[in-house]
């Protein structure tokens, strides 16, 4: 009984129009799954820490898909300010990922790890001669038996899969992966000479070839990140659909790092599609106690999730959207204060920089500046100031600084008065005019 299990169609999306959009979750015993998590903290934990790659952010400490996100912006980003002049970001998709993991091959990859043989053929045996059965609504089918795939709702399926797509690497190391689970974003940068993505999308399909795992080119897509000037683009991979946006791990990024429309417009809607539940609530006598409990987990999570991200965007177009939001949820009584956003912000940034400086492990470690090398006044932190890219500040609109300042830049300098000016710097440092 221990290897049967009860599949779950959970929706992956709201309105249901196919099959498709359902994810089977298997449900085991729940004594399995307590035995199946004592043999992986003490017999697997360690060497899959060290032997799956940093590319890999699920299902890792440490990890997570803000960090992922992170990543792949600040890769976007470095790769603009030098040479780069477009970056290819391709997001790819398996079809039925977990499901379709042979079993034979994921075992030789078992093999292979520093695991003790007697924990890897335990664990050969755990998907070997597995049934399931899907349970609907109360009504269930005959049990069958399945001969691939990993199964999910398990504390060993998701391991297993990470140990399975391992391998998936780039030709060229200059290029970047990075995986959560089975979406896979690969990015490659190009200048006037071109790039190496084909090689890269050859090398994948190549993979997934000798794997016996079919990608799904129909949600496989293409978006080209560029500056914000007329830049010549290359030309499309005859299957693969190019986007001007890409929705990554739950965050709809766009071609121009600057622009954040389409994602504040989701995020917007969803939210505000929430608040009818308020509404609701409210009308049939709720305390304020509980209204407050309510938005705090109906609709703050969908206002701060990835605000590490986006938090810098320019407040004027997008930010003051949110306090607007929350001003009118006060204004009709669903909370009982004022939440200022850019304090959340503030209090997010600072949380996530503990965790990475604090931790040797954490994923975006690699990401941090170099410390000094002298000796300054006591501060926060031991890094060098990264130093600022006047290009952007050029072609960003309006010439705006995106975050928390919001002037013209030009304006502003052209406005000092450089008598005032001269006059306080001879008070404050003694200096004498010619």
């Amino acid at each position: 009984m221990w290897k049967h299990a009860n599949v779950l169609p959970v929706p992956k999306e709201s309105i249901l129009n196919s099959l498709n959009q359902l994810r089977p979750i298997s449900l085991t015993d729940i004594i399995m799954r307590l035995f199946e998590r004592s043999v992986f903290k003490t017999e697997i934990a360690h060497v899959t820490r060290h032997a799956i790659d940093s590319d890999q952010f699920a299902y890792k400490e440490g990890h997570n898909s803000i960090m992922a996100l992170i990543k792949c912006q600040h890769t976007w980003l470095r790769w603009l300010e030098g040479d780069a002049k477009y970056v290819r970001v391709l997001s790819f998709d398996f079809r039925k990922a977990f499901d379709s993991v042979p079993h034979d091959i994921l075992c030789e990859k078992l093999k292979k790890l520093p695991i003790n043989p007697y924990v890897t053929n335990w664990l050969i045996s755990f998907l070997e001669d597995r049934k399931q059965r899907v349970v609907v609504d109360g009504i269930e089918t005959e049990y069958l038996n399945i001969n691939r795939g990993v199964p999910q709702g398990t504390v060993l399926g998701p391991v297993l899969f990470s140990i399975m797509v391992n391998d998936i690497k780039t030709v060229n190391p200059i290029n970047q992966l990075v995986k959560f689970a089975d979406d896979m974003t690969l990015e490659v940068p190009g200048n006037e000479n071109g790039d190496t993505s084909q090689a890269e999308v050859d090398s994948i399909q190549t993979w997934s070839e000798n794997n016996r795992m079919s990608l799904n080119m129909e949600k496989t897509y293409e978006m080209i990140v560029r500056r914000n000037i007329p830049t010549l683009l290359p030309d499309p991979f005859p299957f693969i659909k190019r986007r001007t946006w890409l929705k990554i791990l739950g965050i709809t990024l766009q071609d121009l790092p600057s622009k954040w429309d389409l994602h504040f417009d989701e995020m917007l809607k969803k939210a505000s599609a929430r608040m009818y539940i308020m509404r609701v609530c409210k009308y049939y006598g709720f305390p304020i106690k509980q209204l407050d409990m309510l938005f705090n987990t109906l609709i703050m999570p969908i206002i701060t999730y990835g605000i590490e991200l986006w938090g810098g965007a320019y407040f004027n177009k997008y930010i003051s959207q949110i306090d607007k939001f929350i001003n009118r949820a006060h204004r009709n009584g669903y909370i009982s204060e004022k939440l200022n956003i850019k304090e959340i912000s503030i209090k997010r940034d600072k949380k996530l920089w503990d965790k990475v400086i604090h931790n040797k492990d954490n994923a975006l470690q690699e990401l941090l500046p170099d410390k000094l090398n002298r000796h300054l006044r006591p501060r926060g932190h031991e890094f060098e100031l990264p130093l600022m890219c006047d290009e952007w500040l050029k072609n960003m609109d309006e010439g705006k600084i995106t975050g928390l300042v919001s002037l013209d830049i030009k304006k502003a300098f052209d406005s000092i008065n450089h008598q005032i000016l001269m006059s306080k710097m001879k008070d404050q440092f003694g200096i004498r005019e010619n």
